[in-house]
């Protein structure tokens, strides 16, 4: 049997959603949930550049257990973009005035943020400290973006190229930066990657490329993990570096490295990530703002 086209299952994710909207900018920003309302609530937050699709291989496997809310980023997807200036400070808050209306009634909810969401996440995680079970940063440069090597080589694509010359260039910058198996950029990838430059209009590497995150996480009280696949590229020293950075700053964060996969880990390494993550999950029932 042939496996679905891309397009497809992409369709099929969102034929089953139901989305939410709440103020951004001059328009809305939209959140799109799957699974039982009563379940307990995952919200999760993209990467730059992207939209919720960056967790495709995500949603499914969480759907049967949870009410997963994942968020398209102001001036990322279908959002509106945030209104200028707009930075860290910002940009978390409009996400967390979101949250509120999202995920309501000061309802316990566990946020797993990847890439540039996660540079947003500790802040999130100091406005919604109420009730955040737990945090979890997923390929996130928490040191900021690092400033050499191929996450720094990426090819701008001029506007008004041809559909099948631009898609050569977005190859190569997925190859460079998202993955370590240059195989794992299939046509699933393509197609969501493609259609979500079209749409991008927040720039988001600025902020990136600061310690916004690690100066946020600074007394964050809930639970916090971190997985990393042990090729990504982006991060400033290397993944050792972070590793030992959180160790000494955050004691007791669950660290993990998935073997063989790049910095969007959870596509690349879909199977092993989708096992571990409901145990981090689980770990934070017991934590502060857990119901």
């Amino acid at each position: 049997m042939n496996a679905p086209a891309p397009q497809a299952i992409l369709d099929t994710l969102l034929a089953r959603c139901r989305e939410i909207r709440t103020p951004c900018g001059d328009g809305d920003m939209v959140w799109r949930e799957w699974g039982e309302e009563t379940r307990p609530p995952v919200v999760l937050l993209h990467g730059g550049f992207g939209a919720w699709n960056h967790w495709v291989r995500t949603i499914p496997a969480l759907e049967p257990h949870y009410r997963v809310i994942a968020a398209d980023l102001p001036g990322c997807g279908d959002s509106a973009a945030p209104s200028e200036p707009c930075d860290a400070d910002s940009l978390a808050a409009l996400i967390s005035d979101g949250l509120d209306l999202a995920v309501p009634d000061d309802a316990p909810f566990d946020l797993v943020s990847f890439s540039f969401g996660g540079v947003l996440s500790g802040r999130i995680a100091h406005a919604q400290a109420r009730r955040m079970r737990s945090l979890t940063i997923v390929g996130t440069p928490i040191l900021g973006l690092t400033g050499t090597g191929p996450a720094n080589a990426l090819v701008a694509v001029p506007p008004g190229l041809p559909p099948h010359e631009a898609a050569a260039i977005y190859r190569g910058n997925l190859e460079k930066l998202m993955v370590r198996d240059p195989a794992a950029v299939d046509d699933l990838a393509m197609t969501l990657h493609m259609a979500n430059m079209a749409k991008a209009r927040l720039r988001s590497r600025r902020i990136a490329r600061r310690t916004v995150l690690a100066d946020s996480l600074r007394g964050v009280a809930c639970r916090l993990n971190c997985i990393f696949g042990d090729g990504d590229v982006t991060l400033d020293p290397d993944l050792a570096g972070i590793r030992a950075h959180m160790a000494e700053a955050h004691p007791g964060t669950a660290f993990h490295a998935i073997a063989g996969a790049g910095h969007w880990v959870q596509y690349e390494a879909a199977d092993a990530f989708n096992a571990l993550l409901p145990e981090l999950l689980a770990a934070g029932r017991g934590a502060p703002g857990a119901a």
